[in-house]
């Protein structure tokens, strides 16, 4: 009996001693983490910008991400917080948006803000006040009366901006939202349809559009004072007009300056007022389409021949195409090895890419007088990507070190 006691009591000391380890362990851990007091979030509007529409903001999306590897830590509805948020010592930024943005919506204006913060050992961070901005661009297209009268009902304007388009009819009153990334990007209006029983169209752009504006776009009609434009026509009259214009806190401020002018009429694609664009000179390069005036933009049908032809009294020195679109993008262009920037005269890796589409690169380019290729091919996959603006803007260059610069827009419905 006597050693079942002393077995017991040994035991006993065993587990008190191993229980004081084990607390003396625990109270000498090093704390790492910290609290986000998410209960003192309050998100607000911007209150002067013209803008914004009433929104439920407890719809808003909440997230946490780590700055150090942009790791996304939490995310939830605003209404649904919770109060608190535990987080490892460290620099942390939260975002608030007011949903997941599209390319291009109807009445889907996007609000977002940004707050960086610290989480330190043993101490509550609060995070307070958030104010959310319009981060997309708000577009408006509006008609005059008078237009409005003599418009058929095929009329309409593709509007591109960013990656997104929308067509907007004759009577289409909402607004539409495009998302942007760069800083300063570039809105294509092509008005086109029946108007007093003639074709119209009218295709222009607007530089310089940013996150946040909202750009009315308004068609009306105005005389046509071109002495050699013939009589009986409906044009000999009166002509689509476009301008823009650009609202902010209440005032409406004319941005026309903005809106690209051919001298010679409604010829879009002529960029020659571009700044950075080498001038055209006199005896350089001509490029020039076979079945139809490059100066115009096509609309890509099934029976479209796309054929550029550019001939040089002096030996070419190169052929350069850049590509920009709505639609057609950097990341679609890399997913069938090609890039937005194409050197005919130096292809390198792409030699055998471009030969497959039937361009002339390399020894066929340089010094050639004549060369010709076709990029029907592209608009397939133009058309495949959906409604869009297209430019091929074409540089040719002489030995002499003259160049010309052409653009072939093409427009994608």
């Amino acid at each position: 009996m006597k050693k079942i006691f002393n077995t017991l009591f040994i035991a006993t000391l065993a587990i008190i001693f191993l229980s004081c380890k084990d607390d003396e362990i625990k109270t000498t851990e090093t704390a790492t983490t910290g609290s986000l007091d998410l209960a003192s979030l309050v998100v607000s509007y911007d209150p002067s910008a013209q803008v914004l529409r009433s929104t439920d903001v407890g719809n808003f999306i909440i997230s946490v991400y780590s700055t150090s590897n942009n790791e996304k830590k939490g995310e939830w509805v605003y209404r649904n917080l919770p109060e608190v948020f535990t987080l490892n010592a460290g620099s942390y930024r939260l975002e608030v948006a007011s949903h997941n943005p599209q390319d291009a919506a109807w009445d889907a204006p996007y609000y977002f803000a940004k707050k960086d913060f610290k989480i330190e050992v043993n101490k509550v961070t609060p995070i307070g006040n958030v104010e959310c901005v319009l981060s997309n661009v708000k577009v408006s297209v509006e008609f005059s009366n008078e237009l409005l009268a003599v418009m058929g009902d095929d009329c309409k304007v593709n509007i591109g901006l960013g990656k997104g388009t929308l067509d907007f009819t004759k009577n289409e009153t909402r607004a539409g939202y495009f998302t942007v990334t760069a800083e300063n990007n570039r809105l294509f209006a092509y008005f086109s349809g029946t108007v007093d029983g003639y074709i119209d169209n009218t295709y222009r752009e607007i530089e310089n559009v940013k996150a946040g504006e909202w750009r009315i776009i308004r068609y009306s009609l105005k005389q046509n004072t071109d002495e050699n434009v013939e009589s009986g026509s409906f044009s000999a009259s009166v002509k689509v007009d476009v301008s823009c214009y650009v609202v902010e806190q209440n005032v409406q401020i004319s941005v026309n300056e903005d809106v690209i002018e051919d001298p010679e009429g409604n010829k879009p694609g002529n960029d020659d007022d571009k700044p950075d664009t080498p001038p055209v000179q006199e005896n350089g390069p001509v490029i020039s389409a076979t079945t139809f005036d490059i100066d115009e933009p096509q609309v890509v049908t099934d029976d479209l021949i796309i054929q550029v032809n550019v001939t040089s009294e002096v030996p070419l020195a190169g052929v350069m195409v850049d590509i920009e679109s709505t639609t057609l993008t950097a990341e679609e262009l890399e997913a069938v090895g090609l890039q937005t920037h194409l050197d005919l005269g130096n292809p390198g890796d792409l030699r055998d890419k471009l030969e497959g589409l039937g361009f002339p690169v390399a020894e066929n380019v340089v010094g050639q007088n004549a060369i010709s290729f076709d990029i029907t091919q592209f608009a397939g996959l133009l058309s495949a990507l959906g409604e869009g603006t297209h430019k091929f803007i074409m540089t040719a260059s002489d030995q002499n070190n003259v160049q010309t610069v052409k653009t072939l827009t093409l427009i994608t419905q």
